[in-house]
């Protein structure tokens, strides 16, 4: 297998290359003077199957990816799997108000039309597996996250909303520790109320965890309200560090380890998730 990085996963397309003991391409990438983007795929890919590993958190990312993935097509590749370890344009799967576009329907059909596959890490919506018509695999990384935090001495692990308790659950199962949320009611437009589970964090080591951290609004007020009821050690965990206006430099000071995966590489991707990738391009998953 041939694996083609995409300027947005460079180090994650190492790691999983050399997880599989697979061929890292080299790709050329450079810009016209009018801006316009020029990638071109070094290593021969002829008869070969081809992962192409990018993100689509920017529109430069996206046309990077679809790029790439043409481009191994034209080359003669056997087999072309996109895998994006962060599908950005994802959260919109239908029309909210008229005259809107669905674009998690645009980025799925605009991908695989020039893929046999698409394999995701964890995409924050799963209603946009339904516009795929070829197979699309949604890979969950709790078990690679939770095994992460396995010798850090946990007492509980808290979602920061009811629609994270999922996850948190499941990675509490694992660690065998109880898991909670935080109560959360909107009283308008501008204005969230917190409220804690009624039980005792009172020198509690504890996890908050969430799929992602954006602006990190709800995370930073979550921190406050267990430190302002004891709480002696919080981690911050997630799976994507979007970090959107650098909220990572908010964050961090606040907490005592603020660690994310590496489906986009950033200061705090503590959390590989290659291994959960090779083993989906090898068929093992």
């Amino acid at each position: 297998m041939i694996i083609v990085p995409a300027g947005s996963s460079l180090g994650l397309a190492a790691k999983v290359a050399k997880e599989m003991g697979a061929t890292l391409a080299d790709v050329e990438r450079k810009r016209f003077p009018d801006g316009e983007m020029y990638v071109r795929i070094l290593t021969d890919t002829k008869g070969a199957e081809v992962a192409v590993i990018g993100n689509t958190r920017s529109d430069a990312d996206f046309v990077e990816l679809l790029f790439l993935l043409n481009a191994a097509r034209e080359a003669g590749a056997s087999h072309v799997t996109a895998v994006l370890p962060y599908f950005g344009y994802s959260r919109q799967h239908m029309v909210y108000k008229p005259g809107e576009p669905v674009s998690s329907k645009v980025m799925t059909r605009a991908i695989e039309n020039f893929s046999d596959r698409i394999i995701c890490v964890e995409m924050h919506d799963e209603e946009t597996i339904g516009f795929a018509s070829h197979p699309l695999d949604n890979l969950s990384v709790i078990r690679t996250s939770s095994e992460y935090f396995r010798d850090m001495k946990i007492d509980l692990i808290l979602s920061p909303d009811d629609g994270g308790y999922g996850r948190a659950k499941k990675m509490a199962e694992i660690l065998s520790i109880p898991a909670y949320y935080i109560n959360k009611k909107r009283i308008d437009a501008r204005t969230v109320e917190m409220h804690l589970p009624e039980i005792d964090f009172s020198g509690k080591s504890i996890l908050i965890v969430d799929d992602i951290i954006s602006t990190g609004g709800t995370i930073i007020k979550a921190v406050k309200l267990l430190k302002d009821n004891g709480a002696s050690r919080i981690s911050v965990s997630a799976v994507h560090g979007v970090f959107a206006k650098d909220s990572d430099k908010i964050i961090e000071p606040l907490v005592d380890l603020l660690a994310v995966s590496d489906t986009i590489d950033g200061d705090h991707s503590l959390i590989s998730v290659a291994g959960d990738i090779s083993r989906a391009l090898a068929g093992d998953e």
